[in-house]
C-alpha cells in the first residue's frame, strides 16, 4: 500500500507509440455523447446530470463544494481514487482534495498520471484510457505502471473561459473500464463542476474582501483613538490641525508634547506608502517618541535613536519623514529637526520662508547623523507650519502640483488670522486647486501661531 501514495515523476516517460486497445483516440476527442439511445441508461445519466447541477448550485462553500466533487466524480465513475487538482495549467496544479472510493482522504505524496493529465488540460477535453498491459501502462506513464493502473480518466474544470483545474479517477480493477459514455457524463458534470468551483471562490473572494473591509475600519478607529487632537491651552501658542487619510487608515502621523521646562514638542511625520502597515508603523513611531521625549533633551539625541530603532527591525525600502519642532514660547525661539521631511514654513511680517532639512529619512542607514538647527528668534504674529508632501503634490485636473510656492502664497496672505483660520485658508485654496477631485494621498497640516 506504501506505493499506492509514493510519488515519482512521469514527466520524462516516453510517448506512447500507439494508443493503447481501448484507450481514446490519441486527439483525445471521441465521437460519442452522453445520450446512447439505451431509454434507461440515458434517463440515468441525466439524472445524475441533473442532481450534480442541483446540488452543487445550492452550495457556495468552497471547501464543500470541492468535497462535493470528489464524491460524487467517484459515484459517478465508480472509480477507487478521486483527485481534485486546482490551477490554471499543468505546471501549477496543486492536490486540493483527494478521496478513495470509501470515503478515506488520501494523504502523503501522491501519486498520478501527469502525462494524461497534460493531455487532458492542453487540449481542453475529457480524456481517458484503458491499460491492458504494462506496457500500455510505461507508455502513459511510470506512475500509471507503479500503481498497476487499469483505467484512468481525467476533464478539465472550465469556467467564465478559464481552466481552475481538472478532476481525475482512476481505477486498478481489471474489470473496471471507463466507457466512452462514462467519458462524456464526467465531461459534462465536470463543466457543470467548474461553474460551481468559480462561484465559490467568487464568494469566497467577497466574504474576504469584507473581513478586510472590517479590519480597515477597525485600524482606522484605532488611529484616530492614538491620534490626538491639538491642546487647547499651550502657554504663549496657537495651535490647529487639518488631517485626512486618502485611505481608511493613513500613513501620516503626528504628535504635541508637552515637555517639562516649558517647551513644547509638535512633530508629523510620513511613512512610505499609506493604509494598514503604514498605520501600524506611524504608530509605532509616536509611541517611540513620546517616550523618548520624556527622558532625552536634545531633538537630535532623539531623532538618531528614532532611526537606529528603524533600520533595525523595519524591512528594506520602507522608510519614514519626519519633522520634529521644539518650540520655546518663554525664550521666544525655536528649534527642529527635519529627516527627508518637506521643510518648516515659518512666516513672519517679511513674508514665507522654507526652512532647510537636517538629514535624510529614517530607516535607512543606521549611522546617519542628525543635527538639530540653532535656535531660531519668533515673535508675537510668527507662524509655524508643518505639513505632509500631500499638501505639496495635491493634484489639479491638469496634474498640476500645489507646490511649495502656491503654499508660501497663501500662507502669506493668511498670516493674520488665527491658527485655525490660516489652515482654513491652506484648505480653501487646496480644494480650489484639486476642482472637487479627491486627494491621492494623506494629508496633514498643523499651524502653530505664536500669541
Amino acid at each position: 500500500m506504501k506505493r499506492w501514495f509514493s510519488r515519482k515523476r512521469d514527466d520524462e516517460a516516453p510517448p506512447p507509440s500507439a494508443p493503447p486497445r481501448g484507450a481514446a483516440p490519441a486527439d483525445g476527442r471521441e465521437s460519442s455523447t452522453l445520450l446512447t439511445g439505451d431509454a434507461t441508461e440515458d434517463s440515468r445519466s441525466l439524472e445524475i446530470l441533473l442532481d450534480t447541477i442541483a446540488a452543487v448550485t445550492a452550495n457556495i462553500d468552497l471547501d464543500s463544494v470541492l468535497r462535493d466533487i470528489v464524491d460524487r466524480s467517484l459515484r459517478v465513475t465508480q472509480a477507487e481514487r478521486a483527485i481534485l487538482l486546482l490551477g490554471g495549467g499543468p505546471d501549477e496544479l496543486s492536490v486540493r482534495v483527494a478521496q478513495d472510493r470509501e470515503g478515506r482522504a488520501l494523504a502523503g505524496d501522491l501519486q498520478w498520471s501527469r502525462s494524461l493529465v497534460r493531455r487532458c488540460l492542453e487540449e481542453g477535453v475529457a480524456v481517458r484510457s484503458v491499460v491492458q498491459s504494462d506496457q500500455q501502462a510505461l507508455e502513459l506513464g511510470q506512475s500509471v505502471y507503479d500503481l498497476k493502473l487499469r483505467a484512468v480518466m481525467c476533464a478539465p474544470l472550465q469556467a467564465r473561459n478559464r481552466t481552475v483545474g481538472v478532476i481525475y479517477v482512476d481505477s486498478r480493477a481489471v474489470r473496471r473500464e471507463f466507457s466512452a459514455r462514462d467519458l462524456a457524463l464526467f465531461g459534462a458534470i465536470s463543466a457543470q463542476l467548474a461553474i460551481s468551483v468559480e462561484n465559490a471562490r467568487l464568494h469566497a473572494d467577497s466574504l474576504e474582501k469584507v473581513r478586510l473591509q472590517k479590519d480597515v475600519e477597525i485600524a482606522r478607529r484605532i488611529q484616530q483613538h492614538l491620534l490626538p487632537p491639538p491642546p487647547p491651552d499651550v502657554e504663549g501658542l496657537q495651535l490647529a490641525l487639518r488631517y485626512a487619510a486618502a485611505e481608511r487608515a493613513s500613513g501620516d502621523t503626528y504628535d504635541f508634547v508637552p515637555l517639562r521646562d516649558g517647551r513644547f514638542a509638535v512633530m508629523v511625520g510620513d511613512v512610505t506608502g499609506h493604509g494598514v502597515g503604514a498605520a501600524l508603523l506611524t504608530h509605532a513611531v509616536q509611541a517611540a517618541l513620546r517616550s523618548y521625549l520624556e527622558l532625552i533633551d536634545e531633538a537630535d539625541v532623539i531623532v538618531n535613536r528614532l532611526n537606529q530603532r528603524l533600520v533595525a527591525s523595519v524591512e528594506t525600502g520602507n522608510f519614514m519623514s519626519l519633522l520634529l519642532v521644539i518650540v520655546d514660547p518663554r525664550a521666544r525661539t525655536v528649534r527642529y529637526v527635519n529627516a527627508g521631511h518637506p521643510g518648516l514654513v515659518i512666516c513672519r511680517r517679511s513674508g514665507a520662508e522654507v526652512l532647510d532639512k537636517t538629514g535624510m529619512v529614517l530607516g535607512v542607514v543606521g549611522d546617519q547623523a542628525y543635527a538639530t538647527s540653532p535656535p531660531i528668534p519668533i515673535e508675537s504674529g510668527d507662524l509655524l507650519f508643518l505639513h505632509t508632501d500631500g499638501v505639496d503634490e495635491a493634484m489639479s485636473p491638469q496634474r498640476e502640483v500645489f507646490g511649495v510656492e502656491r503654499l508660501q502664497g497663501v500662507l502669506a496672505a493668511a498670516r493674520g488670522e488665527s491658527a485655525e483660520g490660516v489652515l482654513a485658508a491652506v484648505e480653501r485654496a487646496l480644494h480650489e486647486h484639486a476642482a472637487g477631485r479627491p486627494f491621492d494621498d494623506d494629508l496633514t497640516m498643523i499651524a502653530v501661531k505664536v500669541l
